[in-house]
């Protein structure tokens, strides 16, 4: 029998992942393939290219549905919603597979659908970066932070390793406290010669996120610097929900938060500062862990497109027939 099918695609920095679903909620086909990268680059528009036909072909490769395909919505890291880049990112979709719709928007988008399995709530990602969206009850979206590294990402991964940074250096001044993060550090990145050559190489980025782990690590010792780094993040992570609550009048009622990132596994210390910091901007809110991940969330967003609507057997038959993993679990 044919039916009506539904293309969700998670274009992340990592790899991208293309999902087939039809309007029962039945996962027919998964396909992956390498990252996509910014699109105001002449070589980052040829790897996302690449990146979304292979990961479209494979899905449609191993597909046994046969059937019209809808909508698609494809969410790529990177891209800001309504930009040049978006209407060009859309072209590359429609030059690899055509449907009777085609949207394309940024993954934090994609990643809060999957999240909040196309309902309401606030979802805040720390992982490299930090960000937090919501969506209220009357379909009304807002956003805060996402602004990068240069400007803002605070209680992101970045702005972490940042804080160890400064205080291991501080610390062996003699400008700081002491704290269990100098020999930490100094044991994985060496001295000073060789932090300032990783940490403004190319990848200097990355290294300051992947600091994180060690942070946990002195803040678990009850290192009392690398606790209030922990829960400096933690705050700023509940400043992020409190912003995009306040706009969408979320203040005064009950709703998911959905926490998404490496950050959140740094241990409880980020989650303990983050529901206390809660408390004290009075919101009421449950922290949950996401319902579904991205692909599938913008699987949910291709069919709320075309007007099919997210039923609860819909949603049940996408959690049992969703690969291990394209599950969140």
């Amino acid at each position: 029998m044919r039916r009506d099918l539904f293309m969700g695609i998670d274009g992340g920095a990592s790899s991208t992942t293309c999902v087939v679903v039809d309007s029962s909620g039945r996962v027919h086909a998964s396909g992956h393939a390498g990252p996509v990268d910014h699109l105001y680059r002449p070589a980052g528009r040829r790897q996302t290219r690449r990146a979304l036909r292979d990961a479209v072909d494979a899905a449609l490769a191993a597909s046994r549905c046969r059937g019209r395909l809808r909508a698609i919505v494809a969410g790529l890291t990177g891209l800001e919603p309504d930009s040049p880049e978006a209407r060009l990112a859309r072209r590359m979709v429609h030059e690899v597979v055509r449907a009777d719709i085609i949207r394309v928007t940024w993954d934090v988008e994609v990643a809060f659908a999957g999240a909040a399995a196309g309902g309401s709530g606030i979802m805040v990602i720390a992982g490299t970066g930090s960000v937090a969206f919501g969506r209220n009850a009357r379909g009304q979206t807002a956003r805060a932070g996402g602004y990068g590294f240069l400007i803002d990402d605070h209680g992101g991964g970045v702005s972490i390793g940042q804080a160890a940074l400064r205080a291991v250096l501080q610390a062996r001044d003699g400008r700081g406290p002491h704290t269990r993060l100098l020999p930490l550090i100094t044991e994985r990145l060496g001295d000073w010669p060789a932090i300032r050559r990783a940490v403004y190489g190319e990848g200097g980025r990355v290294l300051l996120a992947s600091l994180v782990p060690l942070v946990a690590r002195a803040a678990a010792s009850h290192d009392a610097v690398a606790r209030r780094i922990l829960g400096a993040a933690g705050q700023a992570l509940a400043d992020l929900a409190a912003a995009v609550a306040r706009r969408l009048d979320m203040r005064e009622e009950s709703f998911d938060l959905f926490t998404v990132g490496g950050v959140f596994a740094a241990g409880e210390l980020v989650r303990k500062s983050l529901r206390r910091a809660l408390r004290k901007h009075a919101l009421r809110c449950r922290l949950r862990p996401p319902i579904f991940p991205p692909a599938i969330g913008a699987a949910l967003l291709a069919m709320e497109a075309a007007g099919v609507p997210l039923q609860s057997a819909v949603l049940r038959q996408l959690k049992s027939t969703s690969a291990p993993e394209d599950q969140t679990r």
